[in-house]
């Protein structure tokens, strides 16, 4: 065979391995979208899911006249306050947004037809679009409240950061998101004291809402705590501790939403996954092997 021949093979197959690299590299990132498909869908189309998030809020409506209305807290962060002074305060009810109240599994569906992960940047582009529909029987609940004279809040760990296209705004996810709740007319929408996002103030760096549901309580008597994240509600590591005194508040002063797509509880089983610079293809396999190493075959004796 001739050299000449011989160097277009060699050509033909480093290419075709190049190639081959990149298809797998692209594989793998995609990984992640895909075993989202089905919880994704759930959410948008299932009947069942629908009815899940009716049936919570239309409890949390009815508990507006009963337990919510009844002296004391639903916060952690009160429970040890004196009785008088928080009789004294007016009433709140705080909210958890994104799929609490908006449904952002567009964004998801969007993210799983491109083959990628969340990232930072399309979720922010997405934020400004304003355009998350309501979680079924939201609305109806929050404006109930309000009638009902409690202050509504809405905390979410949508993150506060400066975008290059909104340079005279110092927190453009603030803005986008009052709008979309403007959109939705849900009650102190136009109050911008009634919403907080993460890192819009130093103290509230963390994804842990205690710090935040601290500074309301200062003002306000908090009757009841709604969201789709154990940490709507109080720490994971504080709950493990005290579940039994704090599961009788759940369908009482707590209402929790089903949100199979994502969460502190997922975080929990991938932690530590991946590494400082570890390619996404490798991250998102790493991820990977740790939620299939985490299914449980066997029920335990």
């Amino acid at each position: 065979m001739k050299k000449s021949t011989l160097k277009k093979l060699a050509v033909l197959m480093t290419a075709g391995l190049v190639l081959s690299s990149a298809s797998f590299a692209a594989e793998d990132t995609s990984i992640i979208g895909r075993e989202q498909v089905n919880a994704t869908l759930w959410m948008q189309r299932a009947t069942e899911y629908r009815i899940a998030a009716t049936q919570i809020y239309r409890l949390a409506t009815e508990r507006l006249a009963s337990t919510v209305a009844a002296p004391g807290s639903a916060a952690v962060e009160q429970q040890q306050a004196d009785a008088a002074a928080l009789a004294s305060l007016p009433t709140a009810i705080v909210v958890d947004l994104d799929e609490t109240v908006l449904d952002n599994t567009f964004y998801q569906a969007r993210r799983i037809r491109a083959g990628g992960d969340y990232d930072e940047p399309s979720w922010q582009s997405w934020m400004q679009e304003a355009a998350a529909t309501a979680i079924p029987s939201a609305v109806e609940f929050l404006q109930a409240a309000a009638r009902a004279g409690h202050q509504i809040f809405y905390v979410t760990n949508r993150e506060c950061r400066a975008l290059a296209e909104y340079p005279a705004d110092p927190c453009p996810a603030r803005t986008a998101t009052l709008r979309n709740l403007q959109k939705l007319n849900l009650p102190n929408a136009a109050d911008p004291g009634a919403l907080s996002l993460r890192q819009e103030r130093p103290e509230w760096s963390s994804s842990n809402k205690t710090v935040r549901r601290a500074w309301i309580a200062k003002t306000h008597r908090i009757v009841a705590l709604v969201g789709d994240d154990l940490r709507d509600f109080i720490d994971r590591p504080d709950f493990e501790v005290r579940q039994a005194e704090l599961l009788p508040l759940f369908g009482t002063r707590w209402f929790l939403l089903p949100n199979p797509i994502y969460g502190s509880w997922e975080r929990g089983i991938t932690a530590d996954a991946c590494s400082a610079g570890m390619s996404p293809a490798a991250c998102a396999s790493a991820t990977t092997q740790k939620r299939y190493a985490a299914l449980e075959e066997h029920p335990p004796h």
